[in-house]
């Protein structure tokens, strides 16, 4: 097996074959662990290989990729959550049994403290919550964005607190999004809403499927790269829910970011 050494520490190098439609690139401990769909042409392949690893390679080595930022989120008590121009506050109440309730901008978690993950068990019913009071408006987003330029067949739509992707369609026309996009930008929201939506008309990225992309997010390619670079670093309580892309990036970074995409 492979190996490459980043930052003074080695890191295994897996390619997987796989029967998913995309391809994908995660951080597994030590190990980088590149997917690509089984059915594509040798050579797709080998690029599609080379250009994730590298990518992969070049966030582990600048700090934007680490194991801990690949894992779900987790909540805690006191905490103030952003997201999609809303705000939680997250309480837990000691209790004899798990429990529930949404009192306006308040979620209430009722806690076994004696239960041996307490910790997961919560933040699975907030992040449950978190989904139920803002499906409506993503549901909006998708709709909005699917008539405007896609008329696709939509069977459904689920959000997930995914680890490698940050969105997914089945054949019978559903759509994944990642939990964590409810963090960001909604430039960025619109930007995988789109994407999944033009992977229901053409499955692999070619050019016919980022022309049907770039009709609807002219400036996609900003996008995909703002994701790339600062995706996994989005949690809850960076708050950015309601911040456009140059909001989230401070000071010199914004006149540097901005003369990079010019380019």
């Amino acid at each position: 097996m492979e190996s490459i050494e980043i930052n003074g520490k080695n890191f295994k190098i897996c390619r997987i074959l796989s029967k998913n439609r995309s391809a994908t690139a995660r951080l597994r401990d030590d190990a980088i662990v590149v997917s690509i769909p089984s059915r594509w042409s040798r050579a797709e392949k080998e690029k599609t290989f080379s250009s994730l690893l590298n990518r992969a390679i070049k966030a582990i080595a600048n700090g934007s990729w680490n194991p801990d930022s690949h894992k779900k989120i987790v909540f805690s008590d006191g905490q103030r959550i952003g997201a999609m121009g809303r705000e939680f506050d997250v309480v837990f109440i000691p209790a004899k049994r798990f429990g529930s309730r949404l009192r306006d901008a308040r979620i209430e978690v009722k806690v076994d403290e004696s239960h041996p993950q307490k910790q997961k068990k919560a933040s699975d019913i907030v992040r449950r919550r978190i989904i139920e009071s803002l499906m409506p408006q993503v549901l909006e987003r998708v709709n909005s964005i699917n008539d405007a330029y896609f008329n696709a067949d939509i069977s459904g739509l689920k959000i997930r607190d995914t680890t490698s992707i940050w969105g997914s369609c089945s054949p019978s026309g559903s759509l994944c999004l990642g939990f964590r996009l409810l963090f960001m930008p909604q430039e960025i929201l619109d930007y995988v809403i789109a994407h999944e939506l033009a992977h229901m008309r053409y499955k692999s990225h070619g050019k016919r499927f980022w022309g049907l992309v770039e009709r609807a997010i002219p400036d996609h390619r900003k996008r995909r790269r703002w994701l790339r670079e600062n995706g996994w670093s989005v949690t809850p309580e960076k708050k950015i829910g309601q911040q456009t892309i140059t909001d989230f990036i401070y000071g010199e970074e914004v006149r540097a970011w901005d003369t990079r995409m010019k380019q």
